[in-house]
């Protein structure tokens, strides 16, 4: 940009950004193409224009089917104006159902069938003649169109999938040709073995996650398996809290490509939840037990009160035959008991979770009866233990994607080592663990089965708002120590022995100490990515030169207002020239930062070189790949609709000037992330000494120990942003410190916001040491330098102040030892207004620790199976 003057003018479209999102959906979809939301009225037109496009290109086909086609148009012609017709296919089904008199699932949407039949919540929307005749203002509905159910209905309108009986009401055509409703599927009865293979291990289906060995299933199942025993047991707990007389329980089958969401929370549903039968309404176990115990909490406040609902955010039901006016409120009774999960799937997974654990002697401290078990068989526990023993031999190290052939070559000569030692030590009846580091209290344990021996005496379990919460003590370690766990594997520690940070990313070894610090819920900090990354493809000019000339909405992070619909050459070009940045309206330049870009889950389409690249280098890619072994997320059906865990960009000018403004405010995450630093710059036409000196200044006053300072002062060194991660355990601490702030500045609390959620946060050092003073907490001061990349927990809350220009971009992951926090922050992230970005439970996480536990389960099932056989083939065969 080279004239101020029309950057000043471009500064007065600036107001307060404003948190928002959509009003919730019932069902959201896994789409190639995403859109902004549309009104009502543009997609009932956008309907209208896909059925139309569809009967004209059926038309084509119809030439060999004019008897079919003939009838339908006469049947469309004695429909009504506001019934939509049907095309060939649809029809055909149609006659064959009439024909027969025969119960079928519902397989077209309510606004297809006779007008008999009582429209679903979505259908009575579709046919409102505009936003305002519809009554069902908080219908959850997602105006993206898609359908990805099968190959068989592409023919179908692109709009079937948000019915709420699509394949769930059975319906039936008596004699006289008249369609009624007949009742539900039975989840007992009705499943197929296809669908059984989604819910249910078994011997011939492969597990959805990539490659999980042994130990791998074993560590997971450490970390996890408690939490999805609290899981099973919140489930059971449903058949004791439904009321609804007659006793029936209904059967939703999974649908390709959509997401079952609760009406009143926006969180996923699970298995078990309550469904109206007249219009399709749902609602969770949490929100049916709220309402159920007369809870306040969940009552929309004075003068929030939204049409459609009542007093408890729950939507009035909309019933065919009732008018607007007319319409009751849902109550429990009535409310049909729903699950989604086929048959008795679930009660099997977790019986069979206990008994895998007990012989693969995982720790288990969920506490439950079936916890207790014990194996008498001696002969079946030495041979697991030797199975262990041999699946150690390659578990020493990573098997990083970044590893050198040299590195991978080194490794295949120790475990050749190992091999020869364990069959040295059978033979001669020594207990010997491949890899560990002999002392007395190490030799002959494993490390999953010994997790939690250090701390028997400590009780680091703390009840959460769903179960309980692992929060293990911090690790802090010597250079002496952790040399001896992970020999040769380059780090160094800061924050007193907190902080771990790798100094080689492509280590085989890496994971042997980040898995010690990890589980603790510590941070983790790995130096020399950029060395696995093209820098060309992220440095700023790149980026001018690809998208300068598409608009997107900018920040100017010193009072938090919105620019909006700024060509991105304006902030591309400010990276590197101060006297290219806009100007606020008092002529001083802006600290900006770009919102939201790329869109969404978008990434990989509009940046497909670098989202190459990117995945090339991510380190400990065993977490951090969509396909990594120990990113849980990986288990995920592909049926389902995956989670949205990025890449996501994070791009801003320095802000070493203004030590009291963050860059991203104070806030938490409900997944893991990975954040790596992939561009560090200073403008080049300013005397950049005022620059470097607020820098060292921030990095002492972040409270940064010597070896960071230290490091931080090298010329070869360039400091990039300055982080503040704090312990997910004292995220309550950290609340309670912001709300007193709050009231001590005269402002009243909010009942449905939080602190940390909101980000309006930004922790100085007057508020961190007041922290520390009054709470007893302190964070990780972290100097994220170019080629770094920063690992945060779940729930850990963190701060980021960009102390030069900084191009960062971040993945998301979910790993197993932090699984207790995501399944917490689920149903803290529900209790939020309905308006609030965080409402939405957008990372499911049950259904990842379902089939993570599931894959884990039928991995360990099978591998003892085939060693059983194995072992009984060798004694037939020396009998």
């Amino acid at each position: 940009m080279s004239q101020p003057a029309t950057a000043t003018a471009n500064v007065n479209l600036a107001m307060p950004a404003i948190n928002s999102s959509d009003n919730g959906r019932k069902r959201s979809l896994s789409l190639t193409s995403r859109s902004e939301p549309k009104s009502i009225i543009e997609i009932h037109i956008s309907n209208e224009t896909t059925l139309n496009s569809s009967s004209s290109s059926n038309s084509k086909r119809a030439n060999l089917e004019t008897e079919s086609q003939t009838e339908m148009e006469q049947q469309q012609q004695q429909q009504p104006d506001n019934v939509i017709g049907l095309n060939v296919e649809e029809q055909q089904r149609d006659n064959d159902n009439r024909a027969s008199c025969s119960i079928f699932l519902q397989h077209l949407p309510c606004f297809k069938l006779q007008q008999s039949i009582t429209n679903c919540r979505e259908c009575r929307r579709r046919h409102a003649t505009g936003s305002s005749s519809s009554n069902d203002s908080g219908s959850n509905i997602n105006s993206s169109i898609g359908n990805n159910i099968s190959s068989s209905s592409n023919s179908s309108s692109n709009n079937d999938i948000y019915c709420r009986f699509y394949e769930f009401r059975r319906l039936q055509y008596n004699a006289a040709g008249e369609l009624r409703v007949a009742g539900f599927p039975n989840p007992y009865k009705e499943p197929t073995s296809i669908d059984y293979t989604i819910w249910q291990p078994d011997e011939k289906t492969a597990p959805t996650a990539g490659f999980m060995d042994i130990q791998v299933c074993r560590y997971i199942l450490l970390h996890a398996g408690d939490q999805f025993c609290y899981l099973w047991r919140q489930e059971a707990e449903a058949l004791k809290l439904h009321q609804n007389p007659d006793g029936t329980i209904a059967w939703k089958k999974a649908v390709q490509g959509t997401r079952e969401i609760c009406d009143v929370c926006d969180t996923t549903l699970f298995n078990y939840h309550w469904t109206c039968r007249k219009c399709g309404f749902g609602v969770c176990i949490d929100c049916f037990k709220d309402r159920k115990e007369g809870l306040q909490n969940n009552r929309r406040r004075v003068g929030e009160a939204q049409r459609g609902h009542d007093e408890y955010h729950w939507l009035l039901c909309t019933d065919d035959k009732q008018k607007e006016e007319q319409q009751q409120q849902h109550t429990l009774p009535e409310l049909m008991l729903t699950q989604i999960i086929a048959g008795d799937a679930l009660n099997v997974l977790g019986r069979l979770l206990h008994e895998v654990r007990t012989l693969w002697q995982v720790p288990q401290v969920c506490g439950c009866l079936l916890s207790k078990q014990q194996v008498s068989d001696e002969q079946l526990t030495q041979l697991i233990q030797d199975m262990i023993k041999e699946s150690q031999l390659k578990q020493q190290t990573s098997a990083s994607s970044l590893a050198t052939a040299q590195k991978v070559q080194q490794q295949q000569r120790l475990e050749q080592l190992h091999a020869k030692k364990l069959e040295f030590a059978r033979k001669n009846g020594i207990d010997y663990v491949p890899g560990r580091v002999w002392t007395k209290e190490t030799l002959g344990k494993d490390p999953i089965t010994s997790a939690f021996d250090n701390f028997k005496h400590i009780n680091f379990l703390r009840k959460g708002l769903a179960g309980l919460r692992r929060f293990l003590p911090p690790r802090a370690m010597t250079l002496a120590h952790s040399t001896q766990l992970a020999p040769g594997v380059p780090h160094e520690w800061l924050c007193d022995g907190k902080l771990l940070r790798l100094t080689d990313p492509m280590h085989p070894d890496n994971r042997v100490l980040y898995q010690e610090v990890w589980k603790c819920g510590q941070p983790v900090m790995i130096s020399e990515v950029a060395r696995s990354l093209n820098l060309d493809l992220w440095h700023p000019q790149a980026f001018c030169s690809d998208f300068g000339d598409k608009p997107n909405d900018l920040i100017n992070c010193l009072n938090g207002n919105l620019v909006p619909n700024q060509p991105m050459r304006h902030f591309w070009e400010g990276f590197q020239c101060m006297h290219k940045r806009l100007l606020d309206v008092n002529g001083k330049p802006m600290l900006l930062k770009l919102k939201d870009w790329p869109p969404g889950d978008d990434f990989a389409e509009i940046l497909p070189t670098r989202f190459a690249d990117l995945m090339r280098g991510l380190p400990m890619p065993e977490y951090t790949l969509r396909t990594g072994n120990l990113n849980i997320a990986s288990c995920l059906p592909k049926m389902f609709v995956p989670p949205d865990l990025g890449p996501k960009m994070y791009n801003a000018y320095g802000s070493a000037l203004h030590p009291d403004k963050g860059t991203t405010n104070l806030h938490l995450d409900i997944s893991d992330a990975v954040n790596i630093m992939v561009y560090v710059g200073i403008p080049t036409d300013e005397d950049s000494k005022p620059q470097l000196a607020a820098t060292q200044r921030a990095i002492a006053l972040g409270g940064c120990d010597y070896i960071t300072r230290a490091r931080c002062q090298l010329p070869d060194v360039l400091p990039g942003a300055l982080w503040h991660i704090f312990p997910a355990r004292d995220a309550d601490k950290i609340r309670d410190l912001l709300n007193r702030v709050t009231l001590e500045k005269g402002f009243r609390l909010e009942p449905d916001h939080d602190p940390i959620h909101d980000q309006n946060w930004y922790l100085d050092d007057k508020l961190r040491a007041r922290l520390f003073k009054e709470y007893g907490v302190e964070g990780y001061p972290i100097v994220q330098c170019l080629g770094d990349a920063v690992f945060i927990p779940a729930g850990a809350p963190h701060q980021v102040q960009n102390l030069h220009n900084c191009i960062k971009v971040a993945e998301d992951f979910v790993s197993p030892e932090n699984i207790t926090h995501c399944y917490h922050l689920t149903h803290e992230f529900r209790r939020l207004s309905h308006s609030h970005t965080n409402h939405e439970d957008k990372l499911q996480i049950k259904n990842i620790i379902y089939h993570a536990i599931k894959d884990c389960c039928t991995i360990l099932t099978r591998a003892l199976n085939e060693r059983i056989d194995l072992e009984m083939a060798k004694i037939q065969a020396e009998l």
